[in-house]
């Protein structure tokens, strides 16, 4: 077997070789980033999953750029744990993207039951008010 697939002659961003060794350890650092964004997602911090998504999404890029089928192989049980991971990211963000919207529709039926009350107590918006014309003159 060739050694050529050990040290893969594509480029870092920055100019440098990126090695076997090196892809492990941005994938490493990627999975670490989606564990991380993952505790944020639990815990509603969306701004803060953000970034960490961008920053996991670039490293992962890089450490896949130009990786044949081989060396893909000697990484698989990373890339497996990563879909993994991805996979519970995708469900955490489905879960809070639904806790949202029932929490948006128990705010807007909550406005509609005050608005009710407001309204039958006397308690008219002045543009409600303007629209009605007296039929006294």
């Amino acid at each position: 077997m060739e050694e050529s697939h050990q040290t893969d002659s594509r480029r870092h961003s920055h100019g440098k070789e990126v090695d076997m060794a090196t892809r492990r350890q941005m994938i490493d650092e990627a999975l670490s980033l989606g564990r991380q964004e993952l505790g944020f997602l639990s815990r509603g911090d969306v701004f803060k999953a953000e970034k960490l998504s961008k920053d996991r999404e670039r490293i992962l890029d890089e450490a896949m750029a130009g990786l044949d089928k081989e060396s893909q192989t000697m990484i698989a049980d990373r890339l497996v744990e990563l879909k993994s991971l991805l996979d519970e990211i995708t469900d955490a963000g489905y879960r809070l993207r639904s806790s949202l919207k029932r929490d948006l529709s128990n705010m807007k039926q909550q406005n509609r039951r005050i608005a009710g009350y407001s309204f039958g107590s006397g308690n008219m918006p002045r543009l409600a008010r303007e629209r009605f014309v007296s039929k006294k003159g």
